[in-house]
């Protein structure tokens, strides 16, 4: 499997490759891999080195190369929080100008970052409020999953600097990552299902 054939693969090739202008010889080694033996449907029919391709005699030319399975990603976990005041506003802030999704908007959360995990309670809501339990949403980054507890109450506090209370018709033009949509959503469907009851 890759990457430790690479050096049996980079000795295979030192010795293929012509002293005389072997920059040429690398260029059409990576137009056969560009154009004839790919990974997913190597046309093996066409290959001038069909004959010495030990996959083709093998049987089974789609099989290579072979990749090792993919870590599992580490999980994180959090807690965000929606509070809506009584006209139905959602309290919104920025996130910090570096790190994962830097700059743009969310519902208040706790401290979880790509290397460690927040609060999944409401120990560090923005308010003491009746928080309702709405579930758990999960959302997948490049390097980790993360695993956020979904609360909501309603209240009325004055925002803190970078917080802002956002009306509902005015969420949509909000710089949200997907993440934060979710937990809108959740939040917001679990309200309406419980006013229904």
């Amino acid at each position: 499997p890759l990457p430790g054939s690479k050096p049996a693969i980079r000795a295979a090739m030192a010795e293929l490759t012509p002293e005389d202008r072997p920059g040429d010889f690398a260029q059409a080694v990576m137009d056969l891999g560009a154009t004839l033996c790919t990974p997913k449907r190597p046309a093996c029919l066409h290959c001038p080195l069909r004959e010495d391709c030990r996959a083709l005699n093998a049987g089974d030319p789609e099989r290579f190369p072979v990749k090792p399975p993919k870590k599992a990603k580490p999980v994180r976990r959090g807690a965000a929080y929606v509070l809506t005041n009584p006209d139905g506003a959602i309290l919104l802030e920025k996130r910090g100008d570096s790190g994962l999704l830097a700059g743009m908007t969310q519902v208040p959360t706790t401290g979880w970052t790509a290397r460690q995990d927040g609060a999944t309670d409401t120990s560090e809501a923005p308010l003491p409020a009746d928080w309702i339990a709405c579930g758990t949403v999960d959302h997948v980054f490049t390097h980790f999953e993360l695993r956020l507890a979904v609360f909501r109450a309603e209240g009325d506090m004055a925002p803190e600097q970078h917080q802002w209370w956002s009306a509902p018709d005015a969420i949509a033009d909000e710089a949200l990552p997907t993440v934060m949509k979710k937990v809108l959503v959740l939040a917001l469907e679990h309200e309406s299902q419980h006013d229904l009851t």
